[in-house]
């Protein structure tokens, strides 16, 4: 029986491939770790989407969409950024709130709780900064690269630079009756960061739940954004394949015709005349009838 070479860490090379395989391993590790499914609800931080099809493809879970490791960690710096946020603004006098009265996140939901979303939380100003009113601030946390993202937050403004984010907050202040919201973005490279202080349109935010409801209800998928597959928003589209060829969408009961979205976030099956368990719903069956067909 031949044994199985040892890696030998005073021969460079070795080393080497050792370094190589840690590094797989754990871009591996992330890639499951933070992977979190396919998303149950169309949420209010998407919806700012120009393409209507794509996000009533992603809200049937015609497709997932599948990052590496680095990306997916590269994901995670956004959500560990949040405490740090809450602790500078707790720490100059800000009383924050993250959670409602029953330690959950506060969310907003419609369409029958196939719509909704969480905030990073509400916040008030200490009294030193003089405001003329009482005001609770709709909190918004992000961070980004020093590249276009960024900087343009700081010289554009967040409804030009960030349009996806300021219809975000617009949505949540719209059904939370709050009028003002704080973002805050990280420059993930130097750690500098932007404040700004936004006057949410609640036109927008009803408009976008408008927007939710049509996608989530209709039978048929919306229009394309453009026919020809090499437009830029297609030809970096995740369902680009499904929407433009017909590719094959994964079997579950959110891709099929038999399925409807109906109250309290559950689906009902034409087939079987039932709701379908939540359990089952990622799996289909053997009726399975593509959205896409």
């Amino acid at each position: 029986m031949r044994l199985k070479k040892l890696i030998d860490l005073s021969d460079p090379i070795d080393r080497d491939k050792l370094e190589e395989l840690i590094l797989s391993d754990i871009n591996d590790f992330c890639a499951t770790y933070y992977e979190q499914g396919h998303r149950k609800h169309l949420g209010a931080s998407g919806l700012g989407e120009e393409c209507w099809r794509k996000l009533w493809y992603e809200f049937r879970w015609t497709k997932r969409e599948v990052f590496d490791g680095r990306m997916m960690r590269l994901f995670n710096v956004g959500h560990s950024a949040e405490s740090r946020f809450v602790t500078y603004l707790k720490g100059i006098g800000f009383e924050v709130k993250e959670f409602d009265e029953n330690g959950k996140q506060f969310r907003i939901n419609g369409a029958k709780g196939h719509y909704g979303g969480s905030l990073d939380g509400m916040c008030k100003a200490p009294e030193r900064y003089q405001l003329f009113e009482d005001i609770i601030f709709l909190n918004e946390f992000k961070t980004n690269g020093t590249g276009s993202g960024f900087n343009e937050v700081e010289s554009k403004g967040l409804q030009k630079a960030k349009p996806k984010h300021f219809a975000q907050m617009s949505q949540y202040g719209y059904k939370l009756n709050l009028k003002y919201g704080l973002y805050l973005i990280e420059n993930k490279n130097d750690s500098h960061i932007t404040v700004k202080i936004i006057v949410l349109d609640w036109n927008l935010g009803a408009q976008m739940e408008r927007k939710a409801e049509e996608i989530i209800f209709i039978n048929e998928a919306p229009p394309r954004i453009a026919d020809n597959p090499a437009f830029q928003n297609c030809k970096w589209c995740h369902q680009s394949e499904i929407c433009h060829n017909n590719a094959p969408v994964e079997i579950n009961c959110r891709s099929c015709r038999n399925a409807e979205p109906v109250d309290n976030a559950e689906w009902y099956c034409h087939k079987f005349l039932m709701n379908i368990p939540q359990d089952f719903i990622g799996k289909g069956c053997e009726h399975h009838l593509s959205i896409n067909s």
